[in-house]
């Protein structure tokens, strides 16, 4: 009896080591530290990729990109799932997720999934974006019952659906809340108070969502998923260090546990790791970003991962350059914007897969080359 107990055990300890987990300030896969590397591919068809049969239509490109980043040395992607929610997921007319294309959705992202897996690439999921105006989703911030919705109906049989699966990486769960946020919202909770930000640029989407309600909406979403998935791990990733560290006058940490959970009461409802986004601005980094620094400056107890940053867009202007620091640096990962080369900021494909290719034989802060 002893023996299949420990067989158990033993069996039980492997299943969680073969999916990405954090200890302290790293990740680890299959009990080794490892280094996230790669990029963003972000969508194909803006908020459409994905639900009711839309992935048919980009799965021959995302598939290929898988391979193109994969060949280059990197093992990891940055893809959005609904955006601002006007193709998925599926709602009535008084705003309640019908949850009709749950399973389409689990079907297709369980496709881009399975793929991935077969090129040794892990996949972080981002659900919401405040980058710009999301008109269709904006309730879920100030409704609860409709938020309530869409989690019982569409996150967490998501979650349920997918989380056997060895690419799924993590959830990222909101894309720059900064766009968003006024610069002058006074609240005697710091977690919730916005006036550092004045001069930081924060509320360029055009529309205002209240600091609690954005980390309430964090908080109930963290506490779903984990509610369905305990090892899951999950992020928000955010526009810069202002909103998301304590190292500068306009810095203020906004996701701790302690704001998460107060601002939306799920003990649950954490995020596991950091996920800044660092950009120059007039060709210059703020003194505070990851380029300037290393990550002991910002006396975090979990991973950040710089999840959006460009070489274009660099100091340097050199890829090479711009991977190597951040992996020298202590961080846990680094993924270039983007590889569909259309937008503002991006790169090309030579310079994502030049700097890809430049640390993946490196060990020294964790291995990139994993086996999934």
């Amino acid at each position: 009896m002893k023996v299949v107990l420990a067989c158990f055990v033993i069996l039980g300890v492997q299943s969680i080591d073969g999916f990405l987990s954090v200890r302290n300030t790293s990740f680890y896969y299959n009990d080794e530290k490892v280094f996230l590397s790669g990029a963003n591919i972000a969508w194909f068809d803006f908020a459409r990729d994905f639900g009711s049969g839309a992935y048919n239509q980009v799965r021959p490109r995302f598939e290929y990109a898988i391979d193109e980043i994969s060949n280059a040395g990197g093992n990891v992607i940055r893809v959005w799932v609904h955006t601002d929610g006007q193709w998925s997921p599926k709602w009535d007319q008084n705003g309640f997720a019908t949850g009709e294309d749950t399973e389409s959705l689990i079907q297709e992202l369980g496709q881009l999934l399975d793929y991935a897996a077969t090129k040794n690439v892990l996949v972080i999921f981002v659900l919401w974006n405040l980058d710009v105006t999301p008109q269709p989703m904006l309730h879920l911030y100030t409704q609860e019952d409709r938020l309530q919705s869409y989690l019982d109906r569409v996150l967490k049989p998501l979650v349920a659906g997918l989380k056997h699966k060895r690419a799924l990486a993590a959830w990222d769960l909101v894309n720059e809340p900064m766009g968003s946020l006024s610069q002058w919202q006074e609240d005697p909770n710091p977690c919730y108070d916005t006036t550092h930000l004045q001069g930081t640029g924060a509320g360029w989407a055009g529309t205002t969502v209240y600091y609690q309600n954005i980390l309430k909406l964090i908080n109930w979403h963290a506490d779903a998923i984990k509610s369905v998935d305990p090892k899951a791990l999950v992020t928000t990733g955010e526009a810069g260090e202002f909103t998301t560290t304590n190292v500068c006058e306009k810095c203020r940490d906004h996701y701790t546990d302690e704001c998460l959970i107060g601002a939306g009461g799920k003990p649950n409802g954490t995020i596991d790791f950091y996920a800044l986004h660092s950009y120059t601005w007039e060709g210059r980094y703020t003194p505070s970003s990851p380029f300037k620094n290393q990550f002991n400056f910002y006396n975090k107890k979990k991973p950040i991962v710089v999840e959006e940053f460009s070489t274009t867009n660099s100091e340097s202007h050199s890829p090479e350059v711009n991977y190597r620091h951040i992996y020298e640096g202590g961080y846990g990962g680094i993924l270039d914007w983007q590889y569909n080369e259309s937008g503002k900021w991006v790169d090309n494909k030579h310079d994502i897969f030049a700097g890809i290719s430049s640390i993946r034989n490196l060990t020294s802060n964790g291995k990139i080359d994993i086996k999934l």
